[in-house]
């Protein structure tokens, strides 16, 4: 018996490559993406974010609903993807 996944075989390649696959990612508009590579730039140079207020912006500016949560995880695993 098959299980049949929602992934593709190029999604789960890419994965296998680079490690978790961060659905945040997939709702960032081309309109936000300056933003939010700002962000994750800014995270991985080691400056402290706070994720409500990258949620609440992200939700006010560009009507992407991600929570404070899937934020936090998101910038933790930036900085250790191990986690």
């Amino acid at each position: 018996m098959c299980i049949v996944n929602s992934m593709n075989i190029d999604e789960l390649l890419a994965e296998a490559e680079t490690g978790k696959r961060s659905a945040i990612v997939d709702r960032i508009t081309d309109e936000a993406r300056p933003f939010w590579q700002g962000c994750e730039e800014r995270v991985i140079a080691g400056r402290q974010l706070k994720p409500y207020v990258v949620s609440r912006l992200l939700k006010e500016n560009f009507n992407i609903k991600i929570s404070e949560s899937a934020v936090r995880h998101h910038f933790q695993n930036l900085v250790d993807p191990n986690e």
